[in-house]
C-alpha cells in the first residue's frame, strides 16, 4: 500500500497519489468505520508521547501528513514531485477526483465560527457534497444523543475536529457506534485549512487589502516559516534522545 516513517515519536504513512485514491474508494464502500488521521507540526509537537494518542493513531487506517512542514527530514520536495501525499493540499485535489463529490458529510467541530468556516470551505470546493448535521463540541449535549443523530442521518464521512486530546476520547469511545463509513480526524490541521482559506471581510476587499490580509493571516502557517520551527525541534529530539541513551 505504502511505507510507514517514523517522526519523532509517531508514526505517519505515506502513500502515492494512486494508493491514496484507491484507498479512500475502497473505504466509502466498506460496511463499517475506517479512520484516517491528518496531523500537524503542533500535535506532533505535543502529542508524541501522549498514551491515549499513540493507542488511537496505531488503530487507526491511515495518519496522513496534514502539513509538508512534518516531512522536511525526508526530502519532502523529492516526494511531492514523486507524486507522493505531503498535506491536506494533496488530499484535497485527490478527493476531487473520486466519487467524494456526491457524499454525505457530518461535522463535529469546536465552535460555531469553526463550523461556519469549514461548511463554506466544503461548499467552496464540494459544491455537490450534502452535510447532514453540524454538532459544535461545546457539553451541550451527550455523546449518546450525538451517536444517535449521526446514526439517524447515516452520513457516508464524519469530520472531526475538537480541541486537545478530545476528539481521540470521544473515537476511543464511540467508533463502534457509529454507522459513517470514514471518519477523517482532522482537528490539529483545520485551523491550518482554515487561515489557507480565510474569508476576507467585504470592507477589507473594498479598500484592496486582501492580498496583504490574506499573507498576514497565512504567515504563521507558511512552510519557510513552520519549518524553521520543525528544524529547532527536531534538533532538540535527538538531542535530548542521546542524552536518554547515554544514561542508560
Amino acid at each position: 500500500m505504502g511505507t510507514r516513517i517514523r517522526i519523532m515519536d509517531l508514526e505517519v504513512d505515506l502513500l502515492t497519489e494512486d494508493n491514496f485514491r484507491c484507498q479512500v474508494a475502497e473505504y466509502l464502500e466498506n460496511d463499517h468505520t475506517n479512520v484516517i488521521h491528518m496531523i500537524s507540526l503542533d500535535y506532533i509537537d505535543t502529542y508524541d508521547k501522549n498514551e491515549l494518542v499513540q493507542q488511537v493513531l496505531g488503530r487507526a487506517d491511515l495518519v496522513l501528513p496534514g502539513e509538508k512542514t512534518i516531512l522536511s527530514a525526508h526530502h519532502v520536495d523529492v516526494l511531492e514531485t514523486g507524486g507522493m501525499v505531503v498535506d491536506y493540499h494533496s488530499m484535497l485535489n485527490l478527493m476531487k477526483t473520486i466519487s467524494f463529490q456526491e457524499r454525505t458529510c457530518y461535522l463535529v467541530v469546536r465552535s460555531e465560527k469553526e463550523a461556519k468556516a469549514l461548511y463554506r470551505y466544503l461548499t467552496k470546493h464540494f459544491p455537490q457534497n450534502n452535510v447532514l448535521g453540524v454538532h459544535i463540541s461545546d457539553g451541550n449535549v451527550s455523546e449518546e444523543a450525538l451517536v444517535n443523530d449521526i446514526n439517524t442521518k447515516l452520513p457516508d464521512i464524519l469530520l472531526l475536529s475538537m480541541d486537545s486530546t478530545k476528539q481521540e476520547e470521544w473515537l476511543e469511545k464511540n467508533k463502534g457506534k457509529v454507522n459513517t463509513k470514514l471518519c477523517v480526524v482532522c482537528g490539529s490541521i483545520l485551523p491550518m485549512i482554515l487561515r489557507d482559506n480565510i474569508h476576507i471581510p467585504v470592507w477589507i476587499r473594498k479598500i484592496h487589502l486582501g492580498s496583504i490580509y490574506r499573507w498576514v493571516a497565512r504567515f504563521p502557517y507558511s512552510h519557510f516559516f513552520r519549518r524553521r520551527i520543525f528544524d529547532r525541534k527536531m534538533d532538540d529530539y535527538i538531542t535530548k534522545k542521546k542524552l536518554r541513551g547515554n544514561r542508560k
